[in-house]
């Protein structure tokens, strides 16, 4: 028995390090499949749900040679456990499948800053409108900014790990709390810098030329190929469905404007 219990922990072992080998494609990383492959399995991306079903389980204690102690490694300074996924077989014949995963040992905070990245890589830079365009603008008329309603929106992301109490979820959340316009006029101390509530509002003609927006700036002198930058900064908060919950630092996504103010020349004619 202990001779064949010693030939499956070798297969299983050489098999590891196949996976383990730098060649491996990303998306194995994330496969909770297999059959009898010992993979390693990184955060999964969404709800548990997606991906893992309440029928199968996760053991610590796999099967050895008169060893019981859970199996760890540590890769690129990350430690793994060595976790048994059971799950019964959807064949008329029944029964069990049995494989072998390496499972990242990571705080939910680790957990959470992953998945606010995640969520920051979904959000584009800041789509900008001005009015008077950009590259029109006139001295002494207030220059409107803001940015589109698709910009501004709440974006989250989902992360789990399984584990044998059950999977792990972290769900981060990035939410715009300001605009912030830097109008980059050099006559202006701080450039002009100003931070707005909302995503400022976009001028329309019905709304007629001494309207205020919400977001404004004058210039009141000629400014050429100025490189004024619209930002919107994001409050990132995380939560987990085993009851922690925080705060992450506040992140911004950033567009640069090339803005030109030219004076209205009059005409004098007899």
């Amino acid at each position: 028995m202990k001779h064949i219990l010693r030939y499956v922990i070798a297969l299983v072992v050489a098999l590891s390090s196949l996976a383990l080998a730098p060649t491996a494609r990303a998306e194995t990383d994330i496969d909770v499949g297999g059959e009898g492959r010992t993979l390693i399995v990184g955060l999964n991306v969404g709800e548990p749900g997606q991906r893992e079903t309440s029928a199968c389980r996760w053991n610590t204690t796999v099967v050895t040679d008169g060893d019981e102690t859970p199996h760890r490694m540590v890769r690129d300074g990350v430690t793994y456990r060595w976790y048994a996924r059971v799950c019964p077989l959807t064949t008329a014949a029944g029964g069990f499948e049995m494989t072998y995963h390496w499972v990242p040992v990571v705080s939910q905070q680790t957990m959470a800053t992953q998945a606010s990245t995640l969520a920051m890589g979904l959000i584009p830079v800041p789509i900008v409108g001005t009015s008077p365009p950009a590259h029109r603008g006139i001295v002494k008329v207030p220059m409107w900014w803001w940015v589109s309603r698709a910009s501004w929106r709440t974006v989250s992301v989902s992360v789990w790990l399984p584990t044998p109490t059950g999977p792990v979820t972290v769900r981060a959340t990035a939410k715009p709390v300001r605009l912030i316009v830097d109008p980059a006029d050099p006559r202006v101390f701080g450039g002009g810098r100003r931070t707005c509530v909302g995503p400022g509002l976009a001028w329309n003609a019905s709304m007629g030329d001494d309207a205020l927006g919400t977001c404004m700036h004058t210039y009141k002198h000629a400014v050429r190929s100025a490189r004024a930058k619209v930002s919107i900064e994001w409050a990132v908060s995380w939560k987990s469905n085993r009851g922690g919950a925080g705060r992450l630092p506040n992140r911004k996504t950033t567009r640069t404007v090339r803005v030109t103010v030219g004076e209205i020349q009059a005409l004098v004619s007899d």
